[in-house]
């Protein structure tokens, strides 16, 4: 009896990790766009300082426009600072209660930064042999 001595360690691909490979690559292309969105609202976007007025939750910050509009907004995660807090804002004065966001590090990049990992994890792993598998009547 012949003896393999050239065996493929890694299994085959299939329609699941093929799938999986799928999904990383939209979500890089949702990080790509996302950072792409960010930057160019952030090249053209008027800085202010705001104040937090309720840091429950997702943070309530309120500021005045460069023309001296009061605007209150809630700025959705990636920021805590107790009431009172300076925090600095980043809008749009063309519509300044509809952009309005937090101007720091993590409100700005941190979705980005939060999905990257799945994103190249799922894209790359099958390159160096991890596969998934469907299980027919698990579920």
């Amino acid at each position: 009896m012949p003896v393999d001595t050239e065996r493929n360690l890694t299994e085959p691909w299939n329609a699941a990790t093929i799938l999986m490979m799928l999904m990383g690559c939209v979500v890089l292309t949702y990080i790509a766009w996302h950072t792409f969105q960010t930057a160019a609202f952030l090249h053209h976007a008027t800085r202010v300082t705001g104040v937090v007025v309720d840091p429950a939750g997702h943070p309530r910050i309120r500021f005045s426009t460069a023309d001296g509009v009061p605007v209150e907004f809630v700025q959705n995660g990636f920021i805590s600072r107790p009431r009172g807090a300076a925090v600095p804002v980043a809008y749009d004065p063309h519509n300044p209660a509809m952009t309005a966001q937090a101007a720091t590090f993590w409100a700005n990049w941190g979705e980005s930064l939060w999905l990257l990992p799945m994103g190249l994890g799922f894209t790359l792993l099958p390159l160096f042999g991890a596969r998934a598998r469907f299980r027919p009547g698990r579920y």
